[in-house]
């Protein structure tokens, strides 16, 4: 296994050691979209209206290329399978997460609890001012530290979905210590991405400030915000997408963060739609989920507001119902941070299969076997 930054690594696990998971070419006459090697001939026979043995499935997906219901029941059965570390772990980093959260957002909003539900009386723009930039300050504190959390997962739990791929197991503590090595990286490809969309979104929405501030006539402006508002999201959407795969190959490829991202873009060409519409489906699964989980404790912080408040002050603001949020975000997490970690995981060794015939190696680690089916090396048979 190569431990370079920029070197791959990641092969299928073998038994009993796992090595890393390093891209191997497909063999000669594989076709991409299938599970079967050609012959070494090169002439196989077309056999109309022969199916296929199953498909072997040693793990929670089946050794082949997967549709989008199966990579979302492999993300489920990954955490049906290993609930321990996917819940449990998501758990204690939310609850770290929290712990950091819950007392800065309070110091900086603790007094502005009438402000932010509008309730108090007219305002001057210094306090309106001031309010916003804490409550700036207290919604970037919490996407950083978010963010952070979710890294630390996605690389641990990348490392978890490998084995449960080839329906092995492994701790908590065994998958730290593979992961643990690449949470550098992650930090890096995360930095780097948001400094590319951050980039591409000065370029698209910058001219409309500039013109703004120089007093340009309203038209123009409107016309510069019109044209840049939906470039700068369509690029950054696109970009998204595009470095999706990027922690993945990090963590079980062993590649840097530049190597990475052209990594994550070669996966992708081809299928940039395809693997739009399935992060899209996961993302949306994951919030409904966490807002369904979240509602109980969304109520009984409107409850501890109100009974917490004074005759004349309402504050959501107040350690109390600050905890009282905070338990509800630490559930949500608990299983929408898994989830999406997972499936994007999933997505990324779909993309090998299809490209790469990973389902081959996949399967010699994994100690079964392919069914073969005669491909046919023209075109068949007219009926």
């Amino acid at each position: 296994m190569s431990t370079g930054n920029d070197q791959p690594g990641w092969t299928p696990p073998a038994r009993p050691v796992p090595p890393g998971w390093a891209p191997q070419q497909p063999p000669s006459g594989w076709v991409p979209g299938s599970n079967n090697p050609a012959t070494q001939s090169g002439t196989q026979q077309w056999s109309p209206g022969v199916l296929s043995p199953p498909t072997p499935k040693p793990g929670v997906i089946p050794l082949r290329p997967l549709g989008v219901g199966e990579i979302l029941d492999g993300a489920i059965s990954s955490i049906r399978a290993q609930p321990r570390i996917m819940l449990g772990l998501s758990a204690v980093v939310a609850v770290f997460t929290q712990l950091l959260i819950v007392p800065l957002t309070w110091l900086l909003l603790r007094d502005t609890g009438d402000l932010a539900l509008g309730i108090d009386q007219p305002v001057s723009p210094d306090e309106q001012l001031a309010f916003t930039a804490s409550a700036v300050s207290a919604a970037g504190i919490q996407i950083l530290v978010t963010l952070l959390a979710a890294l630390l997962l996605t690389g641990i739990l990348t490392v978890v979905v490998s084995r449960a791929v080839l329906g092995q197991e492994i701790s908590a503590g065994q998958a730290w210590t593979q992961a643990r090595p690449r949470l550098p990286a992650l930090l890096g490809v995360t930095g780097l991405v948001i400094l590319i969309e951050l980039g591409v979104v000065v370029l698209s929405v910058g001219p409309g400030i500039l013109l703004a501030a120089l007093g340009a006539p309203t038209p123009l402006v409107v016309l510069a915000f019109v044209l840049g508002v939906p470039a700068a999201l369509g690029a950054a959407v696109y970009l998204y997408v595009s470095f999706a795969l990027a922690p993945p190959a990090i963590v079980l490829e062993r590649r840097g963060v530049r190597a990475s991202l052209r990594r994550s873009r070669e996966l992708v060409k081809g299928a940039w739609w395809r693997t739009f519409a399935i992060l899209l489906l996961v993302n949306v699964i994951a919030q409904i989920l966490a807002g369904i989980l979240s509602v109980p404790f969304t109520v009984l912080t409107l409850v501890v507001t109100f009974l917490t408040g004074g005759e004349d002050s309402i504050n959501p603001y107040e350690i109390l119902p600050l905890l009282v949020t905070a338990l509800g975000a630490i559930v949500a997490s608990a299983v929408a941070w898994p989830f999406t970690a997972v499936s994007t995981a999933l997505l990324y060794v779909d993309r090998r299969i299809r490209r790469e015939a990973l389902d081959l190696e996949l399967a010699r680690a994994a100690g079964v076997t392919l069914p073969t089916v005669d491909v046919p090396a023209g075109p068949p048979p007219a009926r």
